[in-house]
């Protein structure tokens, strides 16, 4: 009996990731897909098939447990024929699982000493095109991240030449700078990880509320809803976020929600904010370090899914 118990529990659960770029009839293509039949026919049984959709950065802990920390987003199609240096960000959001590697803008001022980065670099010879990997260790990362991303560019960019190790400060040589722009300023800390919060403003239910929905302090971008106004607190400043189609008066009562807050945090903890107004498609670049892997937003028409 507890045999047959066991194999009515067991079922095969297929997870479909999109990305943020991919195509809005993506899930509806595998939906009406013959893959099913596949996998059951691959099976030989009648086990249950448990299908499950997850987007780019709002994966839930069990999914990204099975990459055991190697889980890796990179930009644009999967083949690609331009060459050019591309640069990898490594961060855990409040959870050692909650771990990803996400490629950001090749630039110098997204560097930040309190995490860990790959750098690929294509060096171009008559024959073909080869790629130096760089590992950067951030002065302020943990050692947990410093092996992750050791080991993440040993055995996950296999295209490449053997990693080299590059300690924040240490010499970093040339090459490595050029590809990125040029040696620019950057951030050389990353406090804020422990105190962001992100709220959403809205009054969908027919009220005004404030609430904190999301999984402190693992949320992206595809959180910031663009018929809702949201507050961001990083610590030092207080953002007020204005989705494009978000009510007047919802503005209006977020900025005063948001208001409200800073008296209350600085009355709390004796450490005032600033406040910031920032608009959809218009954030500065101290908004957006903020978040893991920004990019740009999907056309209004196209905002049906993330």
């Amino acid at each position: 009996e507890e045999e047959e118990d066991e194999e009515e529990a067991r079922v095969c659960r297929v997870y479909f990731w999109q990305g943020r770029d991919s195509s809005k009839m993506s899930w509806p293509q595998f939906s009406l897909s013959s893959f099913r039949a596949q996998i059951k026919e691959k099976l030989g049984s009648q086990m249950p098939i448990e299908e499950v959709r997850c987007f780019q950065q709002q994966e839930s802990l069990k999914f990204l447990s099975y990459f055991r920390g190697r889980f890796i987003v990179h930009k644009g199609k999967r083949t690609q024929s331009e060459v050019k240096p591309r640069l990898y960000q490594i961060r855990q959001n409040g959870n050692i699982l909650a771990q990803r590697c996400v490629e950001i803008g090749c630039t110098s001022v997204l560097l930040n000493s309190g995490f860990c980065y790959i750098l690929k670099v294509p060096v171009q010879s008559e024959a073909q095109v080869s790629y130096m990997l760089y590992v950067w260790i951030g002065s302020k990362s943990s050692d947990d991240l410093e092996k992750a991303a050791i080991e993440i560019g040993r055995e996950s960019f296999v295209d490449c030449v053997s990693p080299v190790i590059l300690y924040e400060g240490n010499s970093e040589p040339p090459i490595f700078w050029d590809a990125l722009g040029g040696r620019k300023n950057y951030d050389t800390n990353a406090d804020w990880l422990d105190i962001i919060r992100l709220f959403r403003c809205s009054n969908e239910k027919g009220y005004f509320a404030v609430t904190e929905e999301f999984k402190w302090p693992d949320f992206c971008q595809d959180h910031l809803l663009d018929e809702d106004t949201m507050i961001l607190d990083s610590g030092t400043d207080v953002f007020v976020w204005i989705g494009e189609t978000s009510s007047e008066v919802v503005r209006k009562l977020a900025l005063k929600s948001a208001q409200l807050y800073m008296q209350h945090v600085q009355d709390v903890t004796g450490n005032p904010r600033k406040l910031a107004i920032v608009k959809r498609g218009k954030e500065n670049l101290k908004f957006i370090k903020l978040f893991h892997g920004w990019g740009q937003f999907r056309p209004r028409d196209k905002d049906t899914d993330p």
